[in-house]
């Protein structure tokens, strides 16, 4: 399975920018706001290719885009989809 495919089983769609930053996305409740959760390469500028990367998470408000919580880094995509899973 390829990293797409694992993502998409996760509920993360793949999406861009206007400013040209690609990311996977997924939308959430987040303390009864509508939000969505972005999943970045290390650098914050692309999506993450391999499950061994390292990632930066965030989760913004839906209606505002301002940040919910603190974009926080993990050392590999498979690293944060497992505490996900818990």
């Amino acid at each position: 399975m390829n990293v797409e495919e694992v993502m998409e089983k996760a509920g993360f769609r793949l999406s861009a920018s206007c400013a040209g930053q690609a990311s996977y996305t997924k939308f959430v409740q987040h303390k009864g706001k509508r939000a969505y959760v972005t999943v970045t390469d290390g650098s914050g500028e692309g999506f993450p290719r391999t499950l061994d990367e390292p990632v930066q998470v965030g989760t913004f408000d839906l209606r505002s885009g301002d940040e919910l919580t603190p974009v926080q880094g993990f050392s590999s995509l498979r690293e944060y989809l497992e505490s996900i899973r818990e």
